[in-house]
């Protein structure tokens, strides 16, 4: 589908995040509303914009972190000292130990899923609940490494996003049902072109931390074996039209987290949260007014 691209709108472009030093690096993150705390994880080639519908509906009831990941929004170096998804999980610990947060309910989407997954893995007890949106905690099939791996070779070519690219991007992360979603939801096309044109921000110097964070998601460790042992509330939601992810994956750590909870969500792709927000918010409540928050 060609998706026009257009200038940043000027309050996003001039708003910028919050940040911690982490690892004498600058760690970004949006930080709205108060309560319970609720912690935003993107997937590669996202930011914490992605999170946008979730916040403005939750915040009223929880203190919602969306964080800017390495090499990722506003967030554009990535430490030395980083070399795989675990010590991006315990950057996250670290960021929390910065907010003064003891714990939360961790909201992860794709490779940001695997990387709640090592976080819940290395401190159990500081978190209260585990919301997983089109992601896979084994190992990434061949399939898809393939398919980022032919991105990220373009990008590290090109030390560019080019907007013929960041369409592709697009293409691959909206639901193949993408014509007929635009049809029933006005501002669906709006959210398309903004997460096109982000991309094709990335400045020469943000792509190489890019580059390094894509190659710890793209070839993560399998944790599936291990999540066997999570006993915490666990919600795996799927977009059923997706070109990234399957329902098959989502069965698989369905079965492996006992007790955990499965939603697929029709005519979605990789951004089910995005297209369609108000499915995937009322989910999203409900799952959470039910996790005991310490």
């Amino acid at each position: 589908m060609p998706v026009r691209t257009f200038p940043l709108n000027e309050s996003v472009m001039s708003t910028l995040m919050p940040h911690k030093i982490i690892d004498n690096q600058p760690l970004y993150y949006s930080d709205e509303g108060h309560g319970p705390v609720v912690i935003f994880c993107h997937g590669l080639l996202a930011n914490s914009h992605m999170w946008r519908a979730q916040i403005d509906e939750l915040s009223t009831q929880y203190r919602c972190i969306a964080i800017d990941f390495w090499g990722h929004g506003q967030t554009t170096t990535i430490p030395e000292t980083t070399q795989n998804l675990q010590d991006v999980a315990q950057h996250v610990l670290t960021l929390m130990d910065m907010l003064n947060i003891h714990s939360a309910a961790i909201i992860g989407h794709g490779s940001g899923g695997a990387i709640a997954a090592e976080l819940i893995l290395h401190a159990p007890v500081r978190i209260n609940g585990l919301v997983m949106l089109n992601s896979f905690v084994g190992f990434e099939p061949q399939v898809n490494c393939i398919k980022y791996q032919g991105l990220m070779a373009e990008i590290a070519n090109k030390q560019a996003i080019s907007s013929e690219l960041a369409q592709t991007i697009s293409g691959l992360f909206f639901s193949k049902d993408i014509e007929q979603l635009i049809t029933q939801d006005a501002t669906l096309t709006a959210e398309i072109e903004q997460f096109s044109t982000e991309l094709t921000t990335y400045s020469s110097a943000q792509i190489a931390a890019l580059l390094k964070f894509a190659n710890m998601a793209i070839f993560k460790r399998d944790t599936l074996e291990f999540v066997e042992s999570l006993t915490l509330p666990t919600l795996v939601t799927v977009g059923l039209s997706g070109h990234l992810r399957t329902a098959l994956e989502s069965y698989l750590m369905h079965d492996s987290i006992d007790g955990s909870q499965l939603v697929h969500i029709e005519q979605t792709g990789h951004l089910a949260n995005i297209e369609k927000p108000t499915i995937f918010n009322q989910h999203l409540i409900d799952f959470l007014s039910k996790i005991n928050f310490n």
